[in-house]
């Protein structure tokens, strides 16, 4: 299968294969959970056209070189489409003679819609959708010579209407049809090149915009490609330039300039603009949306370039979160969501993502990176203005987190139905989490690293009662509380054969054996006493954990192993940047550069500088090139974040160091 090539602004995007075509049935223009089109297709009557090339110009802008075939070593036609993706998709198609004699040339542009829901391009069923009318509309502007296409999809039941307007600077609608369930049309361009003469063509694609008469298509070009350059130079202006800040780090960083600037690209390319500021959609082709956990970790991963998508994430995170007990969206009071979406199943309740609060961990993550902001930029309001949401988060630790009052946070592993999900920690597939002989855990489950979340959470938000809100009463106890959880974190998840954290703990709350990446967690939370830090590490660093390129989510030595899966073996950059952090918090110099090193010769080893969302598990040595998942999002945010991540622990860039133990934790140390 072709690797994905994606044209994006935010939670507005094309995919196509690599070559820049429609090949594969999750193909189309998206925006905002729905595709409005599943047939975008340019060519040529008379002759077939080859993709030469394709060139990620900058966030949101692609070209596309095409020629037809070569005929007696030469080729007649080429064809260059530069297609620039802000709130809609707009191209300027140039199409050459390249001979010396004159050549009358068709285009044909075929587009059609079907306007799926993205989760059913993902493959969900709903009962819901066996009825779609699709209205088509056309206009041939004889004064202008454009031509236009409507499609709309205005369901009687639901309050919502879902439209696309496609617009070409010249051209005829030919064949617009209505089928079953769907509508296409075709819009002819002909032309007649002199030799040597340039034709140039505009398309505009515009979601949910109605009025046809508004946007020429050259003068949309022309808007988006300066709202891309005004965007660009913004994001240069307001980032930082890692190569300088981190110059210090004793290792040759003009090895990583490629890798990082792909990864500054990436980043701005899954920028949301949202009313609470900006904040980074996970990742595409499915995940162009904002969400809890993963748009927390990508931001705390990217605070070193800037801090701003930091802000704009607690913001929004804060303006979702949870008021009142609902069972179908796994919401409760204090919690942080998981998942928001927009399209028509989330109208129609058939999934539960308006939002979606089936996390476990992204409540503390929120305490988390509030504090974060904090200790990089100072700002006193910010935290002030968060405060109320961030009491409400430990709150819902307490009360809702700790579901059977042990002391551990835990979730139900029995959510899998009506669109919920089975696991809440990051490793959500449904067989996240498993014993090493493959079996599944019962539930409830607590898993290693959401304790260490929650007890750093409490620290951090310590700091904050004391140094900020003037609490100190509450400061005191939330110290308590987390040096609580660190001893008795340590007593039931240590497993003194494998000198390692069980995964988690089962419903009796037995350990779950498995060596796995999530007890790397534990060490960029501090929650591991400092005496079992170069155990865990030396584990996590061994020939069955390290590939030679980064980290397996779980150890080679187990049945449950599968280099090829989603979480029993395959690497997960973001994973790996988390642990490098933590052995950065321990002083393991060694040891970050084993995973920093093996993540970004990863990247350009490659071809394209990018981690994606996660890799296979195979080693080094067997492979040469880190080999695809075949599924992976990329780019995916905190796999966009990861060099940044790494860099900062290089340079030992940590908060809240281990040495700086509470009183409590002091106490409890001398009595273990």
């Amino acid at each position: 299968m072709k690797r994905d090539s994606t044209v994006l602004h935010g939670s507005t995007f094309l995919v196509t294969d690599g070559d820049g075509r429609q090949t594969r049935d999750h193909d189309g223009f998206y925006h905002r959970d729905m595709r409005h089109l599943d047939t975008y297709r340019l060519e040529t009557a008379d002759r077939p056209l080859e993709t030469l090339e394709t060139v990620d110009v900058r966030p949101g802008e692609r070209l596309l070189h095409l020629c037809d075939p070569l005929e007696l070593g030469a080729r007649t036609l080429r064809v260059s489409r530069r297609q620039l993706v802000t709130n809609g998709l707009t191209e300027q198609v140039r199409v050459t003679n390249l001979t010396s004699e004159s050549l009358t040339e068709t285009l044909t542009l075929d587009v059609g819609t079907t306007f799926d829901d993205l989760f059913e391009v993902r493959g969900f069923q709903s009962e819901a959708r066996t009825v779609r009318d699709i209205s088509v509309e056309t206009t041939n502007a004889d004064d202008a010579n454009d031509a236009a296409v409507t499609f709309c999809y205005d369901p009687a039941d639901l309050n919502e209407t879902w439209e696309t307007v496609v617009r070409t600077s010249c051209g005829t609608v030919t064949d617009a049809t209505v089928g079953d369930r769907r509508a296409d049309a075709t819009i002819l361009v002909e032309l007649e090149l002199a030799p040597r003469e340039d034709a140039v063509l505009f398309v505009g694609i515009h979601p949910n915009e109605s009025d046809s008469t508004s946007h020429n298509p050259a003068d949309t070009f022309d808007r988006a490609r300066r709202n891309l350059d005004t965007r660009e130079m913004e994001w240069e202006a307001s980032t930082e330039d890692l190569v300088s800040t981190y110059s210090d780090v004793p290792l040759d960083l003009r090895l990583w300039e490629s890798v990082l600037e792909e990864s500054r690209e990436n980043l701005l390319e899954l920028c949301l603009d949202t009313e609470n500021g900006p904040l980074f959609a996970a990742g595409v082709p499915w995940f162009a949306t904002a969400f809890g956990r993963d748009s927390l970790i990508a931001a705390y991963q990217a605070l070193p370039l800037t801090v701003e998508p930091a802000k704009g994430t607690c913001r929004y995170l804060a303006a979702h979160q949870a008021d009142d007990v609902d069972t179908f969206r796994h919401a409760e009071p204090g919690k942080i969501l998981h998942e928001i979406r927009h399209g028509e199943l989330t109208l129609r309740e058939s999934v539960p993502h308006s939002p979606y609060y089936g996390t476990i961990d992204a409540t503390a993550l929120f305490v988390i990176l509030t504090h974060e902001v904090w200790a990089q930029s100072g700002d006193d309001a910010f935290v002030e203005d968060l405060w109320p949401h961030v009491e409400r988060a430990l709150a819902w630790l307490d009360e809702y987190g700790d579901r059977d009052g042990d002391g551990f946070v835990e979730y139900p592993t029995d959510g899998g139905g009506g669109g919920g999900l089975a696991h809440q920690a990051w490793k959500d597939s449904g067989d996240g989490i498993m014993h090493p002989d493959g079996s599944h855990p019962k539930g409830p489950l607590a898993v290693a690293e959401v304790q260490g979340y929650t007890y750093d959470a409490k620290r951090r938000a310590a700091v904050l009662a004391r140094d900020v809100v003037d609490a100190p009463d509450l400061a005191e106890t939330l110290e308590t509380e987390a040096a609580t959880l660190k001893r008795a974190f340590d007593e039931a998840f240590w497993l003194p054969e494998e000198s390692f954290y069980a995964v988690a703990l089962d419903g009796d709350n037995d350990p779950v054996e498995t060596v796995a990446t999530n007890p790397g967690h534990c060490l960029w939370s501090g929650i591991v006493p400092a005496n079992r830090a170069d155990d865990v590490i030396d584990r996590l660093i061994a020939e069955d954990m390290f590939s030679g390129w980064g980290i397996r989510t779980v150890s080679a030595a187990h049945d449950v192993y599968n280099p090829q899966s989603y979480h029993l073996g395959s690497i997960w950059p973001h994973d790996n940047s988390l642990i490098a952090l933590g052995m950065a918090r321990y002083e393991r110099s060694d040891a970050v550069r084993t995973v920093a090193g093996g993540l970004v010769e990863a990247a350009r080893d490659r071809g394209n500088d990018r981690l994606p969302e996660l890799f296979a598990g195979f080693d080094r040595e067997e492979t040469d090139v880190p080999v695809e998942y075949g599924e992976a999002c990329e780019p995916q945010a905190w796999a966009a974040a990861t060099p940044i991540a790494l860099l900062r622990a290089l340079a030992g860039d940590v908060t809240l160091a281990v040495d700086k133990a509470t009183p409590m934790e002091e106490a409890q140390s001398e009595t273990r």
